[in-house]
């Protein structure tokens, strides 16, 4: 069985190489830097607070007027294991994302599929944005992902209407 001290231990050995930090804290600026520019760009569709998370995902969510109005958000989501920025449509509430989730069962979703409900599920469709970022060229990868997001709301501002 696996034991916390254990895990702790073996954390503290990686922090001590200096890896861990330096890609989180370059995470975190980018994701940062992705708010600011989102922001300044699109002040009509804000965004919230940057969600750091537990080093498996970190996003923002950005409010459409057309689909915020109906309690949705579109979330730009860092999932940490894979190495993937995403885009998901999600809900306000649970009670929210299953009944657009049954909304849109028999609508024709065209590229999209939605995904499937569970615990710990906040997305109702979902949509890779890149699959290799290259935290390289920063400026490149966030107006990559803010063109692919901006088509997504477009598309999920379709779908739900």
């Amino acid at each position: 069985m696996d034991r916390l001290n254990q895990h702790i231990k073996y954390y503290n050995e990686q922090l001590n190489v200096g890896h861990i930090q330096k890609a989180y804290r370059g995470i975190m600026e980018m994701m940062s830097q992705l708010k600011t520019t989102w922001d300044t760009q699109y002040p009509e569709t804000p965004s919230g607070a940057l969600y750091a998370g537990y080093m498996d995902m970190t996003f923002i969510s950005v409010k459409p007027s057309k689909i915020f109005a109906l309690d949705l958000r579109v979330s730009i989501v860092y999932l940490h294991e894979s190495h993937t920025f995403e885009a998901w449509l999600i809900a306000r509430n649970r009670k929210i994302q299953s009944q657009i989730h049954s909304q849109l069962k028999d609508k024709k979703l065209g590229k999209y599929k939605l995904t499937e409900l569970g615990p710990g599920i906040d997305s109702i469709i979902a949509m890779t944005l890149d699959e290799e970022p290259n935290f390289d060229q920063i400026d490149d990868l966030i107006g990559e992902i803010i063109k692919k997001t901006q088509h997504f709301i477009s598309d999920m501002t379709k779908l739900v209407r």
